[in-house]
């Protein structure tokens, strides 16, 4: 059994295609596997950054609506007794809660801004898809000088052509020994 493969040799030392077929099937079942935890985990604190936004524009709203009848009826007495025009005074005191209003939903729409896309996953992915066109020669195996060496799928931005290994909790860092 070869260490570093975990797929048995047959009989001239060479593994046959059926385990080579097998170990393929394992090695993108895990692969796979770890592309998607990694897109769970980056989704996850993509949907916590978006319900803190949420709550606040809910907070904002929801304070504004509970307290602006009993606040406009104190200001605008305040200004009437400072000894502006009733009919102003509830205008200024309007005037000022769009203010407020302003600044707290400029507040929740920067949260909002700071949403991305899953980059990390979508860069591994697309390390993986360059990989499978163009795979190398697995480590710890005899490479031999005549192969060209492989190229990055345009667009990838990796100089490499196969991608980084990366650790998932719970799980090794390279998968099948790859």
């Amino acid at each position: 059994m070869s260490s570093t493969t975990g797929v048995k040799a047959g009989e001239g030392g060479e593994p046959s295609l059926g385990e080579l077929v097998a170990l393929a099937t394992r090695d993108v079942s895990l692969l796979v596997r770890q592309e998607l935890d990694l897109a769970k985990a980056e989704l996850t604190r993509t949907a916590t950054a978006a319900a803190v936004g949420i709550a606040c524009l809910a907070v904002a709203g929801g304070l504004g609506l509970c307290a602006l009848i009993a606040v406009t009826i104190f200001l605008g007495e305040l200004f009437t007794w400072a000894g502006v025009e009733r009919f102003w005074s509830y205008l200024l005191t309007a005037g000022l809660y769009l203010a407020v209003a302003g600044v707290i939903a400029l507040f929740g729409a920067t949260r909002f801004r700071k949403l991305s896309p899953p980059e990390r996953t979508i860069q591994t992915v697309r390390d993986d898809i360059a990989w499978l066109r163009r795979p190398t020669v697995a480590p710890g195996s005899v490479a031999t000088t005549s192969a060209p060496a492989p190229t990055p799928v345009a667009g990838s931005g990796s100089a490499a052509a196969h991608p980084v290994p990366r650790s998932v909790p719970g799980q090794s860092a390279v998968p099948g020994g790859r």
